[in-house]
């Protein structure tokens, strides 16, 4: 595979979003994890849930974790954070699975020590003006600070923080010293969002960034919602990405940084497979690897 010899940096954060072990037990997931070298692991609150539920303790969770060398330091996401935050363009399912309160999401960031959590605002466009988006993201951002944690807002097309732009505007205006901002290359993509608004964006505001590929052009009679759960993996498709984290790079926006792709053909993938796959997709930015050193020429 192209790139495979590359070693990915050491001064970076790699993390290992959930979208790409959701079909692996808890154990096999820390594996995938570690073997791609990564040294984080992002959960569902209520993946959580399922696998206490399945009798497996946070306290067995975390030991594990620290067994295989990997953190679990951030939650993803939070969507009840505004009170009317049912989506419309969801099924019944999707609103029973992210219905989590957020003192239950607080108590287990908590329990696992994170320092991170994600917003999904699942709200519908037009349901709140700019100022009650403010308002409703600084309220949560204080919540969040009295238990230590920091709060990303993630901008997502199909739901009511569109675009990267109006992201920034909220984190921006809120003010919260905790506030901050997840970068999804595909809503990034899609929101139509600009390089120009990127580079205007501190880039200790950017506290995660999810990479991930796909077709330029949403294909006819695809949706946003589809589209969202049929991703490639970096260098698959035709996503002009290099830029992004060229300028990410350049601003010091690479944090908390991972393949995020969500996709049916991730079930068949064993947790060496995934870790394989995670690691050669990263490879293609050079701005994620090691520059080799340089050998003295001798004489």
């Amino acid at each position: 595979m192209p790139g495979s010899t590359k070693t990915l940096r050491r001064d970076l954060t790699f993390t290992m979003p959930f979208s790409n072990v959701l079909h692996l037990s808890f154990a096999d997931k820390i594996e995938a994890t570690q073997r791609a070298g990564f040294s984080e692991l992002t959960l569902q609150p209520q993946e959580v849930r399922r696998i206490v539920g399945q009798g497996l303790s946070i306290g067995d969770m975390k030991a594990i974790a620290a067994d295989g060398g990997v953190r679990i330091n951030r939650l993803d996401p939070l969507c009840t954070w505004n009170p009317n935050w049912q989506p419309k363009n969801m099924d019944d399912a999707f609103v029973a699975d992210h219905s989590m309160p957020a003192e239950e999401f607080f108590a287990l960031c908590n329990a696992f020590g994170c320092q991170y959590m994600s917003l999904n605002a699942t709200f519908a466009h037009d349901r709140y003006s700019q100022q009650q988006q403010v308002d409703f993201y600084a309220g949560i951002c204080q919540r969040a600070a009295e238990h230590g944690l920091v709060c990303d807002l993630e901008p997502i097309p199909m739901w009511g923080v569109r675009s990267l732009e109006n992201g920034w505007d909220i984190v921006r205006q809120a003010g919260q010293a905790n506030g901050g901002l997840v970068l999804d290359t595909l809503h990034f993509t899609r929101s139509h969002s600009s390089l120009e608004t990127l580079a205007g964006i501190p880039g200790d505001r950017i506290h995660c960034v999810q990479i991930c590929d796909g077709v330029l052009a949403l294909p006819e009679g695809t949706t946003l919602e589809q589209d969202c759960f049929q991703r490639l993996w970096p260098g698959q498709g035709d996503f002009v990405l290099k830029p992004i984290i060229s300028l990410l790079n350049d601003i010091g926006g690479l944090n908390q940084v991972g393949p995020e792709v969500f996709s049916l053909a991730n079930a068949a993938l064993s947790a060496e497979a995934v870790a394989a796959a995670c690691r050669h997709s990263l490879q293609h930015f050079d701005e994620l690897c090691e520059v080799p050193s340089k050998v003295r020429a001798t004489f």
